[in-house]
C-alpha cells in the first residue's frame, strides 16, 4: 500500500487515517525512514505515531482503517491483514550481548531462533 493513499484532501470529510508504530520500533532505524516518507508524501504530523503500547495499537487498528507497522507474522497472530508498506522497508533486529565472549556465542546459538520468533523476524 503507498502511504500517499493516506494524505488527506483539502475538503476531506473521511476520518483521518493512522500508521501506528510500536514501541519497540521506535528506533531511529525503523521509526526515521517511515517519518521521512511521511513527509515526503504530505501526511500530516500525526498521521504517523508511536502507539503507547503494542496491546493499544493493535486495539485501535483492528477493525479500523488505521494501519500497525508489524511483521506479516505479527499481523497473523493478531488476525490482521497484512501487506507491505510501498516506499520502505522496515527493519526490525536483535542482538544478543553478553559480557564475556564465549558466554555471548553460547548464548546466540541458544536464544537466536525464540528470540527471532518473539519479534517476528522470519528466519530462513
Amino acid at each position: 500500500m503507498p502511504l500517499e493513499a493516506l494524505r488527506i484532501g483539502r475538503s476531506a470529510k473521511a476520518p483521518r487515517r493512522r500508521v501506528w508504530v510500536q514501541p519497540e520500533d521506535d528506533v531511529p532505524h525503523v521509526r526515521d525512514p517511515l517519518l521521512h516518507l511521511r513527509d515526503r508524501v504530505g501526511l500530516r504530523p500525526a498521521q504517523v505515531s508511536v502507539a503507547e503500547s503494542l496491546v493499544s495499537a493493535v486495539a485501535t487498528c483492528y477493525g479500523s482503517a488505521d494501519l500497525l507497522v508489524c511483521s506479516r507474522a505479527q499481523a497473523a497472530e493478531f488476525g490482521l491483514h497484512w501487506r507491505e508498506l510501498a516506499g520502505t522497508t522496515p527493519a526490525r533486529g536483535y542482538e544478543i550481548s553478553a559480557d564475556v565472549g564465549d558466554e555471548a556465542e553460547r548464548l546466540r546459538a541458544a536464544l537466536s531462533d525464540p528470540i527471532a520468533k518473539c519479534v517476528g523476524v522470519e528466519r530462513a
